[in-house]
């Protein structure tokens, strides 16, 4: 039976260590997010990040380490007679006393709950470096030699410690501390994979909780149109975005029923599904670079419509220009089966990110975001496009910038293609009241759209919401928008309200023309007249906590 000292001292122990390592979870999950990044750096031989939250993490038990230490010498009793001292150096009358030894030698003793410690401590380490190579992390990310190895070395030094240096009551608390980040290292969510920092990555969006982007089948490489070609002007270049970090996209395993390849593409888990194309977490053989890839389902391969509207749809993506927009990375027909390959994205769409954390509150970043879906919509029209469905689900926020997604409706302004006869293309609070008639829609309700999405974004609503479909219409035809909701936008920037108002006009002749104009209008009061869009929107973007 152990002395009562010796049992009260291991709860002094076990306590502060629990308590210290709970409030310092956040730290904790940095320095694993770090350590998982770092891991796949090295097998790519992409540039590593900074080490600031591993050091962070090692900091805070050192701490802990003194204060126990601090704690065991004042406090003096045959329990933390005990814990004060490293295994080797244990006093043995100390031990005799503390176990109430009385035929069994203390050395025994020593050894059995020295064995007990030091074994936990490093299987709740291995453990903990297996779970942050392996959960959600790239198959050849745990399969590498040189990680094992490093993996192994730790080890080694930590038992080394744990018997030779570091009091017993110090390897108790890091038995309670490597506990708990085993149960965080279970929990987090798929790192996008081996592509190196600065390659051409970023996110689908998928149903829950990322969303996909537009679902459009690519049956051969696409060029655009000629006759909207020879109408639109030359495109000009646009701003420069720049390259994202790896992307991290939660993905499911593959269902024993799904294909493990598509178009020359190994798939490596599932994004997200819909009830016509599922999307996958993809890396073509031979490659890093991860893409999101989207195929139609099979049962549905037999509808011809569908798969006419998929054609379009992928001529339309294939046209898009890639400033703050979701890129075309490949298109093709598999057996039979159309697939296309976008880049991946990290982040979540506007309308998750505002249901989440509320209304966006920094000005800079309100701009950033306005002037980013400006420069899309500048790249989309030039090309003789209209979105017509622009909305926070098709908005991503990406650590590289917002991106505009899902062209899937997207048409013509020459009216060569149309999105169905007698169909009203949209979503209802985001329409421009041209929309609801039977006069042509151009590229004047995508600047509608925008106004739209801006005032959301600082009011965490649309201008025109309301409590039936009926109070919506006559608020977007007759009444006008929210006051409140314009007063959002006018409380973080006065100079972007007014610019909204201007978007938010009845007449479409009186709006921003397109995207270019919208441009224009956003940058015509800064001193460069614009000249410095990418710039700005990037220290913007760099105050929004996504």
């Amino acid at each position: 039976m152990l002395d009562i000292n010796l049992t009260v001292d291991l709860l002094i122990v076990l306590l502060p260590a629990l308590v210290v390592r709970l409030l310092s979870l956040p730290l904790l999950r940095r320095s694993q997010r770090t350590i998982r990044a770092r891991s796949v750096a090295a097998v790519t031989g992409a540039a590593p990040p900074g080490i600031g939250p591993v050091v962070g993490e090692l900091a805070v038990f050192v701490v802990l380490a003194g204060a126990l230490e601090a704690l065991m010498t004042l406090i003096r009793n045959t329990g933390f007679d005990v814990l004060h001292s490293p295994a080797v150096f244990v006093n043995d009358r100390a031990l005799v006393a503390a176990l109430r030894l009385t035929h069994v030698g203390p050395q025994l003793w020593l050894t059995g709950f020295t064995a007990v410690l030091v074994a936990a401590l490093l299987l709740l380490t291995h453990l903990v470096d297996r779970a942050l190579l392996t959960v959600g992390m790239p198959p050849e990310v745990a399969a590498d030699g040189r990680l094992r190895r490093r993996g192994l070395g730790v080890l080694g030094l930590l038992a080394v410690l744990a018997v030779v240096a570091l009091p017993l009551g110090v390897v108790l608390g890091a038995v309670a501390f490597q506990a708990v980040a085993l149960i965080t290292a279970r929990r987090h969510p798929a790192l996008a994979p081996t592509a190196p920092l600065g390659s051409p990555a970023a996110a689908w969006p998928t149903p829950a909780p990322p969303v996909a982007p537009p679902f459009a089948p690519p049956f051969a490489p696409v060029t655009a149109p000629a006759t909207a070609l020879a109408t639109a002007p030359p495109p000009a270049a646009p701003p420069v975005v720049p390259p994202p970090p790896p992307a991290q996209v939660p993905h499911q395993a593959l269902g024993g029923h799904e294909p493990r390849s598509i178009g020359g593409y190994q798939l490596l888990g599932r994004i997200g599904a819909g009830g016509m194309g599922t999307v996958y977490l993809a890396r073509r053989a031979g490659a890093a670079t991860q893409v999101a890839l989207k195929t139609i389902n099979v049962e549905l391969l037999d509808d011809p419509d569908l798969l006419r509207r998929f054609q379009r749809e992928s001529e339309v993506l294939a046209m898009v220009p890639g400033a703050y927009t979701a890129r075309v990375l490949d298109t093709g027909v598999d057996a039979g089966r159309p697939f296309l390959a976008m880049e991946l994205l990290d982040g979540r769409p506007l309308d998750a990110h505002l249901r989440e954390n509320g209304p966006v509150r920094s000005p800079e970043a309100l701009r950033a975001l306005a002037l980013a879906l400006a420069v899309a919509l500048s790249g989309v029209h030039r090309l003789g496009l209209v979105h017509r469905d622009l909305k926070p689900s098709n908005i991503m926020l990406t650590s590289a910038g917002p991106r505009l997604l899902d062209f899937g409706i997207a048409a013509l302004v020459d009216g060569t293609r149309l999105t169905m006869t007698g169909a009203g293309p949209g979503t209802l609070t985001y329409m421009a009241p041209e929309q609801f008639g039977e006069e042509r829609v151009g590229t004047a309700a995508d600047i509608w759209a925008w106004a739209c999405c801006v005032v959301c974004a600082a009011h965490g609503a649309s201008p025109f919401a309301a409590t039936s479909t009926g109070a919506v219409i006559r608020r977007i035809v007759d009444t006008g928008p929210d006051r409140a909701a314009l007063a959002a936008v006018h409380a973080l920037d006065p100079a972007l309200a007014a610019v909204v108002a201007h978007a938010l006009t009845p007449d479409p002749a009186a709006r921003p023309g397109d995207g270019a104009a919208l441009l224009a209008l956003l940058t015509s009061r800064r001193p460069d007249g614009g000249a410095d869009v990418r710039d700005e929107i990037t220290r913007g973007w760099s105050t929004l906590r996504l």
